[in-house]
């Protein structure tokens, strides 16, 4: 069991739990038996990049995210993001939510109409708006 492999493990245990996220549901979303997933959590798999991308989209997070230093301790509290330079032109997004936030998150990955998820975007695009306009 590599070093990597187990730190990633954690970095992906610690931000599944912190999501709320049981082994069932983030294999659902990544189209995997939650057994792999237990796999890697353990680090007893090494995962490939583009199953690391996967991972990093099902919670809303930079790949780059799991690369962060391994934890000190035997705990993982919280993971370690590290951020390097890219070509992206929009701020990455920090995967520290409010209760609020991973409510929204939850509901919105609910949905499964691309039309409806853009059509939800544009709402609260507004809502935005009108709260900005009116100086709240």
């Amino acid at each position: 069991m590599s070093t990597i492999n187990k730190q990633i493990g954690l970095t992906i245990k610690s931000m599944r739990i912190k999501y709320g996220l049981s082994q069932i549901e983030l294999a659902e979303k990544i189209n995997l038996s939650f057994q792999q997933v237990q796999k890697y959590e353990k680090g007893a798999t090494a995962i490939s990049v583009s199953r690391l991308q996967q991972i990093a989209e099902a919670f809303g997070v930079p790949a780059q995210m799991f690369y962060a230093p391994p934890p000190q301790s035997d705990e993982v509290d919280e993971p370690r993001p590290v951020f390097y330079e890219t070509s992206r032109p929009e701020p990455l997004i920090s995967p520290v939510f409010t209760p609020e936030e991973r409510d929204l998150l939850k509901i919105f990955r609910k949905l499964r109409n691309r039309k409806v998820k853009l059509g939800v975007i544009q709402q609260l695009k507004g809502l935005v708006e009108l709260e900005r306009e009116s100086g709240n």
